[in-house]
């Protein structure tokens, strides 16, 4: 991420109503968890207004957050935080571990980005990618939040093993997701706007039962897509 990009992300309505999906956002804080060291330097690539990165922060770890909207970084540096304008402001391999959740779709040179990762990660560390999968999916919401792909399964392992990555796993997440997508394609608004209740009724009564079935169907589709991924010695 670059400076002089200086983004100003739009769809900010749908992104402040993603965090009433409490089982979603529970289930991204738990990958993260699940994966990150009990201390040292963490990175949030795309952190915005450093909602994961509050959950994530502890004592024992300093989370770097890098955002270049400005608005969202100075909402991370008022909750005591650090936030970066751009990733070239840390220095070479100086974090154990990094994530990013659901930005790099809305980064035109996604590939820099992944490089980049890989430049601050310290050797043997390891990332957590997660976005937008299925192409044929693609739908005025994208649109609205300036999503500039939704990847493949094939593009994605590509893209971090071009990159300098090992990819330990890769796999889809939230089946039920592509019918609601569908859907939303057919008879949702068209101007990419999400409907609060329908996304709290999803997350409530949908979301819990998709993430059982992802046992069977991870090999197969879901409505994104997890990287493990990890900087080789």
């Amino acid at each position: 991420m670059n400076k002089t990009q200086n983004f100003d992300y739009t769809g900010k309505d749908n992104l402040d109503i993603m965090s009433l999906a409490e089982n979603y956002n529970d289930f991204l804080t738990y990958l993260v968890n699940h994966h990150a060291p009990k201390s040292g330097s963490i990175l949030d690539f795309g952190a915005g207004t450093g909602f994961f990165a509050k959950r994530i922060a502890t004592p024992e770890r300093t989370v770097l957050c890098v955002e270049p909207d400005t608005q969202q970084a100075e909402i991370i540096s008022s909750t005591g935080l650090q936030a970066y304008g751009q990733s070239q402001d840390l220095s070479d391999e100086s974090v154990e571990f990094s994530y990013s959740l659901n930005v790099l779709e809305h980064i035109e040179d996604d590939t820099a980005a992944i490089k980049e990762i890989h430049r601050v990660l310290k050797p043997k560390s390891t990332c957590v990618i997660y976005v937008p999968a299925m192409p044929m999916l693609f739908s005025s919401m994208d649109e609205k939040v300036e999503h500039y792909r939704r990847y493949t399964h094939k593009e994605l392992i590509h893209k971090l093993e071009a990159s300098g990555f090992d990819v330990l796993d890769c796999r889809y997440a939230d089946i039920l997701g592509v019918f609601a997508t569908l859907l939303y394609k057919l008879v949702g608004s068209k101007s990419g706007d999400v409907s609060r209740s329908g996304l709290v009724a999803y997350d409530r009564y949908a979301f819990p039962l998709s993430r059982a079935l992802d046992r069977f169907t991870h090999r197969v589709a879901g409505k994104n897509l997890l990287a493990i991924a990890r900087k080789p010695e």
